[in-house]
């Protein structure tokens, strides 16, 4: 699977670099934005990074570990960093790396907190795509079959494992595995069994999508004079989705292959995709050097 999305991959970027080699004046639409666009964006990025790290602060306490507000600031960077510049999530991989190394968490923790990100993202951009989609009452085609198809095993999925009340069992002989196991579902249910935990997880969860739709309403109205908000949402959720199988940095070929599958329910050609793209990824790119010069500070504390 994995050599048939890099192959998919790499046939999209290569199209993506024949297309601006062939039409460089979609180039110039980055030197077109506005300062004020810019600056708004980017206000809003870094919002997005602040209350990420208020999320990593709120789920370390549900294994009571109490972090400074600038540390999860730091694992927040972090993440964005090496997932805006190196392939298979290396941030959230890092993350993981730094909270071992530092704290001494065992792999079921690890996993349980790298795997409840994931989990209720798509549980939340899954349920308001869904939403979105029957209000946008797009043209049926195969393309809308299959988006619903998918935000609704993906739901369902996230649905049952955030809300399912998992039991452990501690027979008389167990193995490794078995042990581990035990411990991974202990962990997990840290968090989903502590109500007031999962609700502030979830609210800071919906916030941070609010933002990101927030951004892609301003892209979108400056590129295409679009503001449909539930358009902008259905976007908003296969966005994010597709950041997560972001085998390669920053999703390069991933989210586009998935925008470009979308694009009759978006209402944008390919030019316009390509233009959408560029654009995002111009601005996190220049929006990284927050992110880095948070890593630059920890590491002159540190040392």
């Amino acid at each position: 699977m994995k050599k048939i999305i890099n192959t998919f991959s790499f046939f999209l970027v290569s199209y993506v670099v024949y297309f601006l080699t062939n039409n460089p004046e979609e180039l110039d639409i980055l030197s077109n934005l506005s300062l004020s666009l810019i600056s708004t964006i980017l206000f809003i990025k870094f919002i997005t990074l602040i209350v990420n790290s208020l999320f990593n602060k709120e789920l370390l306490k549900g294994f009571d570990l109490e972090i400074t507000n600038f540390e999860s600031l730091y694992l927040s960077s972090l993440t964005f960093i090496g997932n805006l510049y190196l392939p298979f999530r290396s941030g959230g991989n890092f993350r993981m790396i730094y909270l071992n190394r530092k704290y001494k968490f065992k792999s079921p923790e690890l996993v349980s907190i790298y795997g409840y990100f994931f989990i209720v993202t798509i549980f939340l951009n899954s349920a308001i795509g869904l939403v979105a989609l029957y209000l946008l009452n797009p043209i049926i085609s195969f393309n809308f079959y299959l988006s619903v198809f998918g935000f609704l095993v993906i739901f369902l999925f996230s649905y049952f494992m955030l809300f399912k009340k998992f039991k452990t069992y501690s027979p008389a002989k167990f193995n490794n595995l078995f042990q581990w196991s035990k411990n991974l579902k202990k962990s997990w249910m840290k968090i989903t069994d502590n109500n007031s935990l999962q609700v502030k997880l979830i609210s800071y969860t919906f916030l941070n999508y609010l933002f990101f739709a927030l951004e892609a309403l301003f892209i979108f109205n400056y590129l295409f004079n679009i503001t449909e908000l539930f358009l902008i949402f259905y976007y908003n959720s296969i966005s994010v989705l597709s950041s997560l199988a972001s085998l390669t940095p920053a999703s390069l070929g991933i989210k586009d292959g998935i925008v470009f599958f979308s694009s009759n329910i978006l209402n944008l050609t390919v030019t316009n995709i390509i233009t959408l793209m560029i654009v995002e990824r111009a601005v996190s790119i220049l929006f990284s050097i927050i992110p880095g010069i948070v890593l630059l500070v920890n590491q002159k504390i540190s040392s």
